[in-house]
């Protein structure tokens, strides 16, 4: 049953992440529901508001109106930009059908059988894949369409009246995924003859028009299944990001492959795989870098793509997808509480009301207090600046977490922009604070057990944050740090700190952490102080792969 819905849960969540760039997280709720009155009935039906199993969704982005593919109903509905977002709501028209009762299949050009797919393009043409009937139908501004209203053109076909399958450049044979990119070219994946068509111009093209390109095949009279980077196996759907990569899921070869510069591909050798680890691999897998059956395939404008995985259940996201290597993991997964046991991968977290961050979330619960867990913040250095949320993986911390399954600590390691540091007096610091308070009220946080490090520039912020905020922190770990004139340190001088250097430090002095520990210690504080002799100035390195580190940590709580 859970195939019937989840093309609608898809689009909740697309909206919200594509449009509003909600911050991504596992098992993200879907925040809305068509089809159904809740998120727990399912029953299907025929009327103006009821669903019997949704296949493909699609907006107009001329108009904000929504348009669902109803399967087993034979229709496509059409919601206006404001129902759409309210549970249960009523269509406000319907394609295939003169009416919201009736669920007849049939050939023409006002009807179809077994439409699986939707997408309307820049110019609010809504394109249908009709796979039973071997074709694809254009409706022109079908955001202002009637009820019951003919097709504009066909494709696959030379008329509305002829549903004959084939193999050849006018010919389709089951299609299914249907995309049009910024180019005004249509993608469609012919899924029985294991191939993808590319239609230059679509939107003007005549009845039967032959295709212009095509991928998975040698040629238009070819229509065999194979596994390797020039064959595919029953694709289901297809996506062409902004930078023209073309991903096309295959479900029996349980992957999706891409196109790099696709559009004038002069080959059909596929560039990357996801879900296998090669191109001469399809095993079914539940796992973080393996899928199962995929069905559906799309993306958004922050590079990530999102896959659904039909047989496990799930959606399956990757960040920057198409400079990913083959056999990635994936970045998140949705409909699923976790991964399973596959190796924990950072998360990525937009977060525009405070900063970005990286999300590391443990499976280790042997720290876990009252269902708490330690959370440590770290700040990175200088180089790390930017908007590339991935830069924060080159050093410190987050570049030994991904893998680290024992790792018993929430891991929360935002970005600074590229336009200030962690110290300057420009408002970054509050930023901080609200994003821990952000952090504390999405994720299982022991709000006595935060402790905050930093490396070089952010060896100095975690000394600033905690001056400014110094109720907030069990412990601190400074690397390769000092400080500002005028700071206050004894403000800090009852929290357990340990901080790291190199003797060698070339670009702050050890004396200049040298002096911030005996500051403290004149304050009355109890610092601890490791000097490697042999080091400069990454002392982070060493620092954060010794588990004595976090030993001691936990052992560390606000009174």
């Amino acid at each position: 049953m859970k195939l019937k819905f989840i093309s609608i849960f898809l689009f909740f969540l697309f909206y919200n992440l594509i449009l509003a760039q909600t911050p991504l997280f596992n098992n993200m709720p879907a925040s809305g529901v068509l089809g159904q009155l809740s998120f727990t009935s399912n029953q299907s039906g025929t009327t103006v508001s009821s669903l019997n199993s949704p296949s493909g969704v699609a907006i107009d982005p001329t108009t904000g109106k929504l348009f669902v593919a109803d399967r087993y109903n034979n229709r496509v509905l059409r919601w206006d930009s404001i129902s759409k977002m309210e549970n249960g709501s009523p269509a406000e028209a319907v394609f295939g059908q003169s009416d919201f009762i009736t669920s007849s299949s049939d050939l023409s050009a006002s009807k179809f059988n077994d439409p699986l797919r939707v997408f309307v393009d820049s110019s609010g043409s809504l394109w249908v894949s009709d796979y039973l009937n071997n074709r694809v139908l254009r409706f022109d501004s079908a955001s202002f369409k009637t009820t019951g209203s003919s097709a504009d053109g066909v494709l696959g076909q030379q008329s509305f009246t002829t549903n004959t399958s084939g193999t050849s450049a006018n010919k389709m044979k089951g299609p299914i995924g249907v995309f049009v990119d910024g180019g005004g070219r249509l993608w469609v994946s012919d899924r029985l003859n294991h191939r993808v068509l590319r239609f230059d111009n679509a939107s003007s093209k005549s009845n039967g028009a032959n295709a212009d390109g095509l991928l998975g095949q040698p040629d238009f009279t070819t229509g065999t299944s194979g596994l390797s980077a020039t064959k595919m196996n029953r694709p289901m759907g297809v996506y062409v990001d902004s930078e023209d990569h073309l991903w096309v899921c295959e479900d029996d070869n349980n992957r999706a492959i891409r196109f790099d510069n696709a559009s004038s591909k002069l080959n059909g050798v596929a560039d990357g795989v996801l879900g296998q680890p090669d191109f001469n691999t399809n095993l079914k897998k539940y796992s973080r870098d393996g899928m199962s059956n995929l069905r559906g395939v799309f993306g958004d404008a922050a590079g990530r793509l999102y896959l659904v995985d039909e047989s496990n259940h799930r959606v399956l996201v990757f960040n920057h997808a198409a400079s990913q290597p083959n056999g990635a993991f994936a970045d998140y997964v949705l409909g699923q509480s976790d991964f399973g046991s596959d190796p924990i991968i950072h998360q990525e977290v937009y977060d525009p009301s405070t900063l970005n961050y990286l999300l590391f979330m443990p499976r280790d619960t042997t720290a876990v207090e009252n269902g708490k867990y330690p959370l440590i913040v770290t700040l990175h250095g200088i180089g790390e600046r930017g908007s590339d949320l991935w830069k924060v993986k080159n050093e410190g911390l987050p570049k030994i977490l991904d893998g680290k399954n024992d790792f018993k600590f929430i891991v929360v390691s935002p970005q600074c922009p590229s336009t200030t540091e962690w110290y300057y007096n420009d408002g970054i610091q509050q930023k901080l604070d609200k994003m821990i308070d952000s952090v504390i009220s999405r994720y299982p946080v022991d709000v006595n057990r935060i402790y905050l490090t930093g490396l070089s520039m952010g060896g100095i912020g975690t000394l600033d944050l905690a001056i400014r905020y110094p109720a907030r922190f069990a412990a601190l770990i400074p690397i390769a740090f000092r400080i500002e004139d005028g700071w206050d340190l004894c403000i800090i001088k009852d929290i357990p700190l340990w901080g790291f250097h190199g003797q060698k430090d070339d670009i702050i002095p050890v004396s200049k952490a040298q002096s911030v520990i005996n500051n403290l210690i004149a304050c009355g504080g109890n610092p601890l102080f490791t000097i490697y002799p042999d080091l400069y100035h990454d002392s982070w390195t060493r620092t954060y792969n010794n588990p004595d580190l976090y030993t001691w940590l936990l052992t560390k709580k606000k009174q």
